[in-house]
């Protein structure tokens, strides 16, 4: 059996699969099943996996990210010891569609809009979390979706951003970002 203190890392480069067309979640989900408490497993990337880090925070397990180089991001989870509890994700509200006129008309000028509807997953949170890393704190970013970004929503709240959304249609969907005050 093997002692607590140990813990060992196991690495994965979802790049060739991600390159080929395939998705690697069966491929982390597998290496995540292997994972004894204490073991830590390192996914290399092109992108931070916002979807897989919440899903598997809601599992337990603890993450970081390191950036080593420019377009290479390496993210960490370690599976949590017995004892050691993982924080609950928060819960995003909705908000009413006079509401989010109302705000979109204060910015006016102060927001920045985009279109991620043509861009396949996980793409349209990919372009939206690089699109608030340069946005001024006092402007909004306007993001014209296909869908509800579920994954996306907890991780703009852990950056202390507020999401509002405007539901169009089932396959058109508003939302405007901002940093809370």
């Amino acid at each position: 059996m093997k002692n607590r203190n140990e813990s060992k890392t196991v690495t994965l480069d979802v790049r060739p699969t991600i390159a080929s067309g395939s998705d690697p979640f069966s491929e982390i989900m597998a290496a995540v099943g292997q994972l004894a408490d204490g073991d830590i497993l390192q996914i290399i990337n092109t992108f931070e996996p916002i979807p897989l880090i919440n899903k598997l925070q809601a599992q337990g397990y603890k993450s970081w990210t390191e950036r080593p180089e420019a377009g290479i991001i390496h993210t960490f989870f370690k599976k949590e010891l017995a004892g050691e509890t993982a924080e609950a994700l928060p819960e995003v509200k909705a908000s009413d569609a006079v509401t989010f006129q109302q705000k979109v008309a204060f910015f006016g000028e102060k927001k920045r809009t985009i279109d991620v509807r043509h861009l396949e997953m996980p793409e349209p949170m990919v372009t939206i979390l690089k699109a608030i890393e340069t946005l001024d704190d006092d402007h909004a970013l306007f993001v014209e979706h296909k869908k509800m970004p579920q994954f996306l929503l907890p991780e703009l709240q852990n950056r202390n951003y507020l999401v509002m959304f405007n539901e169009i249609d089932s396959d058109h969907l508003q939302l405007l970002i901002f940093k809370a005050n």
